[in-house]
C-alpha cells in the first residue's frame, strides 16, 4: 500500500495473500482487521475489503490532526534543548533526509521525525494518539513527497525545526509547524484536483 502496489478501491482477497505467502487464511483475515481498525482497509458487506481512499477533506482533517497533537506536544515543552538523545535521533533522520534518493524512504524518515517531536512531550496518550494515525499519514504523505523540489524544501523546514528545538524557541517552532502544515495540505490538494 504505501510502495503503491495496491491502489485506493483495489479489492483485498484472503485466498490471494494467503497462498502467496503460503500461510493459513487465519493471519491474513486478522491483518486485515488490523488494517482495517487503522483507516487503510475498508470492508463493504458483502463485496470484501478493499484499500481505502481518502477525500480532500478527510486528508486535510488528518493533517491537521497531527499538527493539533504536535502543538499539544509543543506547549508541553520547556527546555527541548535539553533532551539531548532525542535531539541527536532527530539531528541523525535529518542528516539521512538531505541524502535520501527517494520518496518512499523520505516518506518514512518524515514520520521518524515528526514522532520525535511527540516524543519531546513524553506524553504516551499523545505518541499513541500519533501512531495510531501513523499509516493514514504515510498514505497521504506519499502523495505529497512525490516531487523532488517538495523534498528539498521539506529538509530545509526540517532544519529550521530542529533549530528551534535546540535553541528553545517554542513561539518560531509553533509557526514552523502551522506553516509546515498548510504547505502539505496545498500540496496534496494540488496534486489530486
Amino acid at each position: 500500500m504505501l510502495s503503491s502496489e495496491l491502489k485506493p478501491g483495489d479489492q483485498v482477497v484472503e485466498n490471494n495473500y494467503a497462498e502467496q505467502f503460503n500461510i493459513s487464511r487465519s493471519p491474513v483475515r486478522e491483518a486485515i482487521y488490523l488494517l482495517t481498525m487503522e483507516g487503510i482497509i475498508e470492508r463493504v458487506p458483502r463485496k470484501g475489503a478493499f484499500i481505502k481512499g481518502y477525500t480532500i477533506d478527510e486528508m486535510k482533517d488528518l493533517l491537521d490532526v497531527r499538527n493539533s497533537l504536535e502543538m499539544l506536544a509543543v506547549e508541553r515543552l520547556i527546555k527541548p534543548s535539553e533532551e539531548k538523545k532525542i535531539l541527536e535521533e532527530m539531528r541523525l533522520v535529518v542528516h539521512k533526509m538531505m541524502k535520501v534518493e527517494n520518496y518512499t524512504e523520505y516518506t518514512h524518515l518524515n514520520y521518524q521525525f515528526h514522532y520525535l517531536i511527540l516524543k519531546l512531550s513524553k506524553s504516551k496518550v499523545l505518541i499513541d494518539m500519533y501512531s495510531k494515525i501513523s499509516l493514514p499519514l504515510l498514505r497521504i504523505q506519499i502523495i505529497h513527497f512525490s516531487s523532488n523540489k517538495v523534498i528539498e524544501k521539506s529538509v530545509k523546514e526540517h532544519k529550521e525545526i530542529y533549530s528551534c528545538l535546540v535553541k528553545d524557541d517554542i513561539s518560531q517552532l509553533k509557526t514552523i509547524l502551522r506553516k509546515h502544515t498548510e504547505d502539505v495540505i496545498y500540496s496534496v490538494k494540488s496534486k489530486l484536483l
